[in-house]
C-alpha cells in the first residue's frame, strides 16, 4: 500500500507499506536508471516496525510519471522471465 506523504512539482515522498529491501532496492535501481531522476533513496527506519519511505526527485518532470514508468519496466521484466520459464 502506498501513502503519499509529500508531493511537489519535481519530488515525492512515499510510505511503501508491506515492502522491504527486496522490492525497494529493485525500484530504486530502475528509478536511478531513468535520466529524469535526480535523486532516489529509500529508508526503512526499523526492520520490524518501521514503515519504508521512498524519496524521489526529478529534473522537473512529474515524479508520479517516473515512478509509474519504473514499475512498468519491472513488470515487463517479470513477465518476460515468466514466459521464459513456463513450458
Amino acid at each position: 500500500m502506498l501513502k503519499i506523504v509529500e508531493l511537489g512539482k519535481d519530488y515525492i515522498k512515499l510510505i511503501v507499506r508491506g515492502e522491504d529491501h527486496t522490492y525497494l532496492n529493485l525500484l530504486q535501481h530502475y528509478l536511478s536508471q531513468d535520466s529524469r531522476t535526480v535523486l532516489v533513496r529509500y529508508n526503512i527506519p526499523h526492520p520490524l516496525v518501521g514503515e519504508p519511505e521512498l524519496y524521489l526527485r526529478t529534473n522537473g518532470v512529474n515524479p508520479l510519471e517516473v515512478l509509474k514508468k519504473a514499475n512498468e519496466s519491472i513488470a515487463e521484466v517479470c513477465e518476460d522471465l515468466l514466459r521464459q520459464i513456463q513450458p
